[in-house]
């Protein structure tokens, strides 16, 4: 278990991660912060109240301007103080509740860390340099020691085995040499075509002359 870190530490943690809402913060880094916060802007406050009176609009305005200023800085503070309890980011809108929302999440703010790892990080109060942020930009680097190669020997390289000749396949048969093509006989001329002579029209046959018929003979 890591021991509690001084005033000072909690303070550059504090400033260190202003709007950083990720990772874990233990119950004392915040408590510590916040206390000491509010006697400050007490202090101040207080300060500027007697400096333009006590109904002073110029007092009361700045007064409430730094109340304002200090809240949101202190904002990722207490998301991360949530974190370290298990709770979300919107346990804060209980304090929206008159009261009773204030009382539910001072509750949870004054709980102890959850014991191991959860899922917004490791515990703060483990060992280590991340002190509790899951994506820690300002943890120290962790150096690690130098590998130191190992050398195997050379393995001994395998003689390279001859190739073996390539045997004769005894079924392969030259192609045979083609034998030349006979000579093509020329072709005859043909025939000259005789033309038929024109057949003279014949002449027209001459119609035969009527027989005269014979007179019928009268016997006596």
């Amino acid at each position: 278990m890591q021991p509690k870190k001084s005033l000072a530490e909690s303070y550059q943690l504090f400033f260190q991660n202003l709007f950083n809402f990720n990772g874990r913060t233990r119950r004392s880094d915040y408590w510590r912060v916040v206390i000491i916060n509010s006697l400050v802007l007490s202090f101040v406050s207080g300060a500027i109240t007697g400096a333009f009176g006590d109904e002073s609009v110029i007092g009361s305005t700045i007064s409430s301007l730094l109340s304002i200023a200090l809240s949101v800085l202190e904002l990722g503070l207490a998301v991360r103080r949530l974190h370290d309890t298990g709770k979300e980011w919107t346990y804060l809108l209980f304090s929206l509740i008159p009261l009773v929302g204030w009382i539910i999440v001072f509750i949870a703010l004054v709980k102890d860390s959850e014991p191991g790892d959860n899922k917004f990080g490791p515990n703060p109060k483990a060992a280590g340099p991340a002190y509790g942020f899951a994506q820690q930009q300002y943890a120290q680097p962790q150096y690690q020691q130098p590998v130191q190669p190992q050398y195997q020997p050379a393995q001994p390289v395998q003689p390279v085995q001859p190739v073996q000749p390539v045997q004769e396949n005894t079924y392969y048969q030259p192609p045979q040499p083609v034998a030349p093509a006979a000579p093509v006989e020329p072709v005859q001329p043909a025939a000259p075509v005789v033309t038929a002579e024109p057949v003279a029209p014949e002449e027209p046959v001459a119609a035969p002359e009527p027989v005269a018929a014979e007179e019928p003979t009268i016997s006596e």
